[in-house]
């Protein structure tokens, strides 16, 4: 099918003919023509292309409409039914040849306006206009109207609205008010007569016939004369009445009366105009403006609805018939503005010479808005499409406007916002709405709904657990009652939301979200902070004192028993120390959780601070209750807690003290209780002690002896001692190890053993570690200045140490104030703390090692070794715990032990250093082990710095003596090369303490 549309070939006789075919094919519409018999006679493209008939349809004989209707109902354009009957029932209704207008909307969702007119030959024409954009605008234009109709109902005035027959068409609630009229009284197309006749019944027309009354005022009525007069009613309210007619082509069409109540204010004039223009019936079949121009530029067509448009006359047309002149008369009058006129027109003919499809729109001087369509036709010329589009562009316009000031409004309401209109679709939100509730914008695309929002809020656990679809359609059950309410939700996040619903009279339904979580914050706070610890939420220890001292007096007076119950966890230190803060805040609250479930609601369990637990139990009937109630605490807390990734052991040393006997009031009894834990604690962890008058003088002990280890550190009253460590092959110190003793005022030695552990407990085991670190390293750097060159230094690190992230600063310091060289410094570690956190202890030792120092694992063996983990730690040395080098001669098991010890370690790179070698038989057995180093006290015992200085110094020249070539060379280096490079010579027993 070609462009130039489809005519039957007995239409085709003349070029006037041809131009009118051009014409009708660059229509805005689609039209078809018919003749007596429904047999098509013409139809342009753009009804073909409308309707999606093919093309192969029209290129030979021309279909009648009975093919084209059946082409429809065989793809299904009419909906389900038979084809046939569809087709028969369609051709019966065209036989009728009766004028229609109708709208259709086809299965692709475009929708069409359909007239159609007999033709005087007995044929007939149908034009097709797509509306589809026309309905979506009027879709939004209903909306808008829905809003003015609220608008109606709430202005102070009463309005009425009267067809030309006298029938109420609008109201609002005011003019039922006005004229006291019940609400059923006034209905659509209920007539005038019938409602004024309450009035009339009433006698507020005076004295008389009601009926005759009625009709005085009913035929008043159809004069339909504009009046306006002030009428007071028998309640005394007096309005101000004003009537206008509302005309459509010079014709009355109603009658449109407002009630404006003037009692208040007599001088003040309040009178609603409403003011209606009805739009123009077309003069001619088609909704636009058309105007057509020829090859040369005349004018050959203009329809009436564009003369009208465009403020011509046909007298102007047929005096300027010509584009240019035409368009020099209009730029004359100002329709372009202030233009230069021949420039003006001179720039726009090359433009309409090569034109090009386009489209464009222009406002005329007197306000009217035009959209025009432009083409150019195939045989010259072209044809222009007007419409006026002025009213849509001023409802944009006015649309815009109020919307972004509603929203502006909207925005700056301090909360979230939310319209919802009857059918529960969103109309207004504000941006505050979707941050107080997590929304994503998404949500908002399209037309949400509220049950949108809850289905979303719902498959995120907003609701809680539950079934969400269940959950969703709840929800909505509950919100088309639309009743008004207020409550407090609080979200997954914690977030409180006040939410206060308020149904409005046209069934929408605003909402206004404000964020109370400050304020309940606040209150919860000054209650937690009076009563409660602020981690746990148990009670603190303001409120346990407060408690126990009223459950004293109350035992006292009833002559009852009570128990206290003191609780340290056992490893919480090392847990913050390896995790962090956060992870021991959780594990706390773990704890405390536990605790409140293993006793009773009137018992007591309140946190002192830290890791302290204080569990009261009232009304003891039996102490083994309190028995039972630790055990079961006990058990509880040995269960994992699980924390992310790291499943936590706990452990609580208990102490359990009564009333009466062990304190009359509240602070013998924490004391009682709280010296009980210590010996618990001391008695191996996880377990509970009763207290007993003994532990009073234990504990008094353990207090001493804290104050004086503290004094002792701000005092530095310690010494290190040094135990040689000797090559196994040359039998010459290669090092030494030194230990560290508490030596009191008094002189008395205090082994490591006996005050290390409570160093760390108190706390102070970094800075006597950091002391032990730096003292070593000043030794080793004086005994090297002696020519022990090659010596190094072995000084022991505690777990606490070893968890202390500024330990490998400390080495460095230490390092480099000494002068020493990174590998002249040995630091071991024991199995157990090594196997605590394997992988930051990796982490942490590999920082070390990056500063050449060299690391030993000691005490091998003795704990719970990984050799995942032990490959992985950037080890130099192994050392052999004495309690398999003992019994190695005359135990199978120790021997064994000590050989696959050694062998796991040359397989894996690292050298062996054996501890407590006191015999020679230990020291062969070892050294046809391989073992690489020994350290005993079959060589020396640890010594004090001078001795230690006289040992190494005395070892070695006795081997430097024992050498067969020894060198002679003064050089400091050779001559420390020399005293160790001797011949195996049995060792001096050491002398030392």
């Amino acid at each position: 099918m070609s462009l130039s549309g489809h005519f039957s070939s007995a239409l085709v006789a003349s070029d006037e003919l041809a131009m009118y075919r051009a014409m009708l094919n660059h229509l805005p519409v689609g039209i078809a023509v018919f003749d007596r018999e429904f047999r098509l006679l013409a139809i342009n493209r753009l009804l073909v292309d409308m309707l999606d008939f093919p093309v192969g349809m029209f290129e030979a004989d021309l279909p009648s409409l009975e093919d084209l209707t059946l082409f429809n109902a065989m793809r299904g354009e009419y909906g389900a039914g038979d084809p046939q009957q569809q087709t028969m029932e369609r051709m019966a209704l065209a036989h009728q040849r009766l004028a229609h207008r109708f709208q259709r909307t086809r299965p692709n969702g475009r929708a069409f306006e359909i007239i159609g007119a007999p033709l005087p030959n007995g044929g007939f024409i149908s034009i097709y206009t797509d509306i589809t954009e026309h309905q979506h605008v009027e879709t939004e234009l209903r909306e808008q109207a829905l809003y003015l109709s609220s608008v109606v109902d709430h202005l102070p005035q009463g309005i009425s609205v009267f067809d030309e027959q006298l029938r109420l068409k609008c109201w609002n609630a005011t003019f039922l008010d006005v004229l006291n009229l019940p609400p059923e009284s006034a209905y659509p197309d209920v007539l005038f007569e019938d409602l004024i006749m309450y009035p009339a019944l009433r006698g507020e027309y005076g004295p008389g016939d009601p009926l005759e009354q009625v009709a005085q005022r009913r035929a008043m009525a159809l004069q339909f004369q504009a009046h306006r007069f002030e009428r007071t009613r028998p309640n005394g309210r007096t309005h101000l009445v004003e009537g206008r007619p509302m005309l459509m082509d010079g014709h009355t069409v109603g009658f449109v009366t407002s009630y404006t109540d003037i009692t208040d204010s007599q001088q003040r004039e309040a009178a609603l105009l409403e003011k209606t223009e009805l739009l123009q019936t077309l003069i001619d079949n088609l909704p636009s403006g058309v105007s057509v121009y020829d090859k040369d530029h005349k004018l050959v067509l203009m329809n009436e609805q564009a003369v009208r448009l465009l403020g011509f006359t046909r007298e102007v047309l047929d005096q300027y018939p010509d584009f240019a002149e035409l368009t020099r008369w209009n730029a004359r009058r100002g329709e372009f503005g202030d233009v230069d006129v021949d420039r003006f027109v001179a720039n726009l003919m090359p433009k309409i010479a090569n034109l090009v499809p386009h489209r464009l729109e222009r406002i005329r001087p007197n306000g009217i808005v035009i959209d025009a369509r432009r083409a150019p036709m195939p045989h010259g010329g072209f044809v222009t499409i007007y419409s006026d589009i002025t009213e849509q562009k001023s409802v944009e316009r006015e649309l815009r406007q109020q919307s972004e000031v509603f929203q502006t409004l909207v925005d700056n309401i301090p909360g979230g916002v939310t319209l919802f209109g009857s059918d529960l679709q969103l109309l207004v939100y504000n941006k505050e709405y979707a941050r107080l509730l997590d929304f994503p914008p998404e949500l908002f695309e399209g037309k949400p709904t509220l049950e949108r929002f809850f289905r979303f809020n719902a498959e995120r656990g907003e609701y809680g657990i539950g079934d969400a679809e269940a959950q969703v359609q709840q929800l909505m059950a509950r919100a088309r009652l639309g009743q008004a309410h207020l409550f407090k939700r609080t979200r997954p996040n914690g977030r409180i939301l006040e939410v206060r619903g308020l149904p409005l009279a046209d069934g929408s339904f605003v909402t206004i979200y404000t964020d109370v979580t400050e304020q309940h914050r606040a209150a919860e706070a000054i209650e937690r902070l009076a009563h409660r610890d602020p981690l746990t939420g148990l009670a603190n220890r303001y409120t346990l004192e407060a408690r126990l001292d009223q459950l004293v007096a109350d035992a006292r007076r009833h002559d009852r028993r009570l128990a206290v119950m003191f609780l340290d966890m056992d490893n919480f230190k090392a847990i913050n120390d390896t995790l962090g803060h956060s992870t021991g805040d959780q594990f706390l609250c773990e704890v405390a959780r536990r605790l409140s479930a293993t006793v009773r609601d009137n018992d007591i369990v309140a946190r002192l601070g830290g890791d302290e637990f204080v569990v009261v139990l009232a009304d003891l009937v039996d102490t083994q209750d309190a028995t039972g109630v630790a055990a079961k605490i006990i058990e509880s807390l040995s269960q994992p807690i699980a924390l992310g990734p790291h499943a936590l052991p706990a452990s609580a040393s208990i102490g359990i003290c009564f009333y009466p006997q062990d304190g009359l009031n509240r602070g013998a009894l924490m004391q009682s209780a709280d010296i009980a834990m210590y010996h618990a604690k001391s008695a191996g962890k996880g377990v509970f002690h009763f207290f007993d008058t003994a532990m009073m003088t234990a504990a008094a002990r353990r207090l001493e002896m804290e104050h004086a280890l503290r004094e002792a550190v701000g005092q530095r009253q310690f010494v290190l001692h040094y135990q040689p460590q000797l090559d196994a092959a040359s039998q010459r110190a290669t090092g030494v190890e030194a230990l560290i003793r508490w030596q009191k005022p008094s002189g008395e030695l205090v082994p490591p053993g006996e005050f290390i552990p409570l160093a760390e407990e108190l706390g102070l085991i970094n800075e006597i570690g950091d002391w032990a670190l730096r003292t070593a390293c000043g030794t080793l750097a004086r005994w090297r200045q002696l020519g022990l060159i090659d010596l190094t230094m072995a000084v022991n690190l505690s777990a606490i140490q070893l968890r202390n992230p500024t330990l490998p600063q400390c080495i460095a310091d230490a390092l480099h104030g000494s002068g020493l060289p990174g590998h002249a410094l040995t630091l071991e570690i024991t199995e157990s703390v090594a196997m605590q956190d394997p992988q930051a202890s990796i982490e942490r030792l590999g920082l070390i090692r990056a500063l050449g120092v060299r690391l030993a694992l000691d005490d091998f063996g003795t704990g719970y070794s990984s050799l995942a983990y032990l490959k992985r730690l950037p080890l130099d040395y192994i050392k052999l715990d004495r309690a398999f080098v003992q019994e190695l001669e005359t135990d199978s098991n120790d021997a064994a032990i000590s050989a696959a010890t050694i062998g796991l370690a040359h397989n894996l790179g690292f050298a062996v250093i054996a501890e407590g070698v006191e015999t020679r038989g230990q020291r062969n057995y070892l050294a046809n082990l391989g073992c690489d180093t020994f350290q005993g006290y079959y060589f020396s015992r640890a010594l004090p710095e001078a001795a230690a200085r006289d040992w190494l110094l005395s070892q070695a020249r006795e081997l430097l003596e024992s050498q067969a070539l020894l060198t002679t060379s003064t050089d400091s280096r050779n001559y420390s090369y020399g005293i160790y490079q001797t011949q195996e010579k049995e060792p001096t027993p050491g002398v030392g303490p």
